[in-house]
């Protein structure tokens, strides 16, 4: 029985390196997503005025019944998002259906593969945050009962040390999620909104608002 323990007390406390690395790693991670979070923030702020001159511009080209594959929308990219993604993407293929519905689909799926990433931090930092303080616990009880107050407080900084890191890069993921989860489920509202518009009939009484779908809860679900 005790050969056993000293077995799994050396596994247990050889795993506190890797462990710890990889919260060192999730950390960096974290932070570099959130320059990108803040950086996706702002490029939004100042690019909706002019998704929503270009969109009123296109609805009005197609009350009109103009040529909407010559539409000035998808000769500019400064829109927000996934919607940019769209414009820049749907150029060539206006006149395609079929690659236009695949288009969208593509971009919920990049969407989700996004939300996805971050999710990865939300659920694993805290998971390594614990496995951090539950190891070093054994060699500070052992340092304890061997009198060995030194070894007990090395332990124990160790313990707080990745629970706080670990709750840093959970709470920091689970903010960017939140706020990309609303990003995305509205801009993919405009974009089904947009591509519906595209292969409808033109017509002068079509209300803005008529032909809007809401995929957000689709997305929550992935």
């Amino acid at each position: 029985m005790t050969f056993l323990i000293e077995i799994l007390y050396t596994l247990s406390t050889a795993l506190l390196i890797p462990v710890i690395l990889l919260l060192l790693g999730f950390v960096i991670w974290s932070l570099m997503e959130l320059g990108g979070f803040l950086r996706e923030s702002i490029q939004r702020s100042s690019n909706q005025p002019a998704y929503e001159i270009a969109l009123a511009e296109f609805v009005r080209q197609h009350k009109s019944q103009s040529d909407r594959t010559d539409s000035k929308f998808f000769q500019k990219s400064n829109y927000p998002g996934l919607i940019a993604l769209f414009a820049i993407r749907a150029r060539l293929i206006l006149n395609s259906p079929e690659q236009l519905a695949k288009l969208v689909s593509e971009l919920e799926i990049e969407a989700a593969g996004r939300l996805a990433r971050i999710n990865l931090g939300v659920r694993t930092a805290p998971i390594l945050g614990l496995m951090g303080t539950l190891i070093p616990m054994g060699p500070a009880l052992k340092g304890l009962t061997d009198g060995n107050i030194e070894a007990l407080s090395q332990n124990l900084v160790v313990a707080f040390s990745t629970t706080v890191l670990g709750l840093f890069v959970g709470g920091v993921c689970y903010t960017m999620q939140m706020f990309r989860r609303q990003w995305y489920a509205r801009d993919l509202n405009e974009i089904e909104y947009i591509f519906e518009l595209i292969q409808s009939e033109p017509a002068s009484d079509l209300p803005l608002a008529s032909l809007k779908r809401t995929n957000q809860h689709a997305l929550e679900a992935k």
